[in-house]
């Protein structure tokens, strides 16, 4: 069993159960209007699903969301919903030296 990875339990157990408690609101699913709260999550969360154990999911949703307050943080902006396929293209806009013509 020494091949398997495990979360650290050397950060703050605080930060990691708020960060627990954010992925999992984040994952629940309105009863009215039977969608997600946080769409992109939720997709992530499902893609995640496929190929490990959910509770192994929630932790790359914690991680995830853990990235995005970095972020935030770091370039001192405010949360913004958005899928990955919209960040593509803001990026390819803001960088065009960075996109490859071949792919």
């Amino acid at each position: 069993h020494g091949d398997r990875v495990h979360m650290s339990k050397r950060g703050s157990s605080l930060a990691r159960r708020i960060l627990h408690m954010v992925a999992i609101n984040n994952l629940k699913v309105d009863k009215a209007t039977k969608t997600p709260v946080n769409p992109v999550i939720y997709d992530y969360y499902t893609r995640k699903c496929a190929s490990k154990k959910k509770s192994v999911a929630v932790g790359a949703v914690m991680h995830k969301i853990c990235n995005i307050i970095f972020a935030m943080l770091r370039d001192n902006k405010p949360f913004e919903l958005i899928t990955p396929e919209e960040h593509r293209e803001r990026y390819a806009a803001e960088h065009p030296e960075s996109v490859n013509p071949a792919a």
